[in-house]
């Protein structure tokens, strides 16, 4: 019998698009995936003189899904440097931690793959692994929610998907950021009213098939712009946000989370920044619902700066060296 409690999920980032890697995974902490293998079936439409329908034949097989994890700042960099970058990090070590910077890529990982490619493998408690090759981190959304853990989820393409042997996990003992922990600056300034914000970054991806004698996609490219987005509530307290949107102002966001100090140096810390420079209100909606307190719904598009060069960027520290 399968339980949850007894499987686990790797990550490992692959030097090129085809080629599987299985020497060194990074184990994830997750809450649940969605992770399933897609045969696509095609179906014969020729007239045989049956009234019954003709049969199917095996189509596209790739793989699709998310998976939910609450991030702790080492674990979170494999998934930044997927969805984010192009295969690039900038890190530098500080005192006794390093700061990994995580740019939003104007290039493509290679010809045939949009994005960085990942060997994911997942064992179900049950028999053999399973190992998805080429998976993409197209979409990553981290939530963070007043009196909640902090929770990401990372949508996955994944090219190919086969059985592998079970091995062994470990993990990182560390605890995921909490709501707590989480501040947030807006036009410069502290701002309190914040009650979530869910930041989604979606890259969106396309199978390409090819006529190479195999019935996995051949390419994983992009076919329309990167979005970053933020939506989430506020309390309505005055109308300074609301203004904002009336008069479609840019202005900028910066969250910042901060964890615990990193071991060995107390004066530095587990910390992810996410500062975007030039954000618009898409929606702000701050109906009366009942006799209570008003709360006003966001939506928020981070745009591309061209004096700081990008949409978003996102800094990491922690005792990792490099991603």
């Amino acid at each position: 019998m399968g339980y949850g409690i007894g499987g686990y999920l790797s990550l490992e980032k692959q030097a090129a698009f085809g080629t599987p890697v299985s020497s060194s995974p990074a184990y994830i902490p997750f809450v649940s995936e969605s992770l399933t293998e897609n045969k696509n079936l095609l179906t014969i439409t020729n007239l045989r003189n049956v009234y019954d329908s003709p049969n199917d034949l095996q189509g596209t097989n790739n793989v699709t899904g998310d998976i939910v994890f609450e991030p702790h700042p080492i674990y979170l960099g494999h998934f930044l440097r997927g969805c984010i970058t192009a295969g690039t990090v900038s890190s530098t070590l500080q005192t006794s931690a390093y700061l990994h910077e995580f740019l939003p890529a104007q290039a493509e990982f290679a010809e045939d793959c949009t994005l960085p490619p990942y060997t994911i493998t997942i064992y179900k408690n049950v028999g053999s692994a399973y190992t998805i090759a080429d998976g993409l981190i197209h979409t990553l959304g981290i939530e963070m929610v007043a009196g909640e853990i902090v929770k990401c989820t990372a949508t996955v393409h994944g090219r190919a998907y086969t059985k592998s042997a079970k091995a062994s996990p470990s993990y990182i003992a560390a605890d995921p950021f909490t709501w707590n922990q989480v501040s947030l600056q807006v036009g410069g300034s502290a701002n309190g009213v914040f009650e979530s914000a869910n930041l989604t970054i979606t890259n969106p991806i396309d199978g390409i098939m090819a006529l190479n004698a195999s019935t996995n996609e051949a390419r994983l490219l992009r076919n329309d712009f990167r979005t970053i987005t933020i939506d989430g509530d506020q309390s309505f307290e005055n109308q300074a946000q609301e203004a904002k949107f009336r008069d479609q102002s840019l202005q900028a966001f910066k969250f910042t989370v901060t964890g615990d100090t990193v071991v060995g140096n107390t004066g530095e810390y587990n910390q992810l920044t996410l500062d975007m420079p030039d954000v618009r209100y898409t929606t702000y909606a701050y109906p009366i619902g009942g006799p209570g307190r008003i709360t006003a719904a966001y939506e928020a598009k981070a745009q591309y700066d061209t004096t700081s060069s990008y949409a978003l960027r996102t800094t990491l520290q922690n005792t990792a060296q490099s991603y």
